[in-house]
């Protein structure tokens, strides 16, 4: 790659990267933070209210989600932090043959001794760098939200215990003294890494999907209109197949069921061999050989369509007629 080229596409990336980076680590910080504002038995009394009706909706179980864990675990899965990177993905994706059209650049830009080839990989580089370092800024903001936090808990009184029985006796009747526990005490910012990670493969599959796009097309704005339909439609099949048992089938269908963060940060409390496993074989039923696919298995579904797209990219890329700039 040409380092003219690298110099290029990251000035035209710094600002957008800047201010997302910032967004993505308050937000994820911040969500810590409020985390810590609630105790597990009121967060309990609320999600229990209502976890019956909505439970097919959750990739966990109910005593994961009221663990501190699996509560900064759904920080993964706001609104906020998937747009955030899905931006980013979008924005740098249409860019790399219909952004240069509609700016009228590219053909000056092939002018030079550069291939189309060079052009296309420059831009893929530089569009998954600033996606990892996202991602990265995401882990960051839990992980100094887990390092800087503290939660309040109620401090058991002294008891007694029962001899031949399992009854332990309190010998106060005062109402539970109030302490505050570091938050790294109760999780840890190494399970997370999953969910960043799992963040960082659904950015560079649209990514792909958009630098495909832009390839075909010559107005970024129709590029991006494109896109952002079928990340749309994409979201309301999962939704669909989650809340409707009649057509779960449309989940696979969709790119974001395999994306799944809370359910790897949970392997990565639980079953830690699965986060970096492809698939899990049940031992137990022989009919079953292949019981689920491992955290790493839905992360590959996710780079495999980031390649196949821009592979296609690059065939198209480096195979059409360029319009004549407007």
């Amino acid at each position: 790659m040409n380092f003219t080229l690298i110099k290029k596409c990251f000035a035209e990336a710094r600002l957008l990267f800047a201010s997302l980076g910032a967004l993505l680590f308050a937000v994820c910080w911040l969500r810590v933070f409020i985390v810590t504002r609630l105790q597990t038995s009121q967060f309990a009394t609320i999600v229990e209210q209502f976890w019956d009706e909505f439970k097919d909706l959750w990739p966990v179980s109910l005593e994961q989600l009221l663990s501190y864990t699996g509560r900064i675990a759904v920080g993964y899965n706001e609104p906020i932090v998937v747009f955030g990177v899905c931006i980013f993905a979008i924005a740098r994706g249409s860019d790399v043959v219909s952004g240069e059209l509609g700016r009228g650049t590219l053909e000056m830009l092939l002018a030079q001794p550069v291939s189309r080839l060079q052009v296309l990989c420059t831009q893929a580089a530089v569009t998954l760098v600033g996606l990892a370092a996202l991602c990265g800024l995401t882990w960051a903001g839990t992980a100094a939200g887990i390092h800087t936090m503290t939660v309040k808990e109620d401090l058991p009184p002294p008891s007694i215990s029962i001899p031949g029985l399992k009854l332990r006796i309190p010998l106060s009747l005062k109402k539970p003294e109030k302490i505050r526990v570091p938050m790294s005490e109760k999780t840890k910012a190494s399970y997370f890494m999953a969910g960043a990670f799992n963040l960082f493969c659904l950015g560079a599959a649209l990514a792909g999907f958009s630098s495909f796009l832009s390839s075909l097309d010559r107005y970024r704005w129709r590029t991006i209109g494109i896109v952002v339909a079928a990340f749309a439609i994409s979201l309301l099949l999962k939704l669909l197949g989650q809340a409707i048992s009649e057509i779960a089938w449309l989940q696979y269908l969709s790119i974001f069921t395999a994306y799944e963060p809370q359910k790897f940060i949970s392997m990565a409390v639980h079953r830690p061999e699965m986060v970096w496993s492809v698939a899990w074989f049940d031992s137990v039923d022989a009919r079953r050989p292949l019981a689920e696919l491992g955290a790493l298995g839905y992360n590959l579904i996710l780079l495999s369509i980031a390649l196949v797209f821009y592979i296609a990219a690059g065939i198209v890329f480096h195979r059409r007629d360029l319009p004549a700039p407007l």
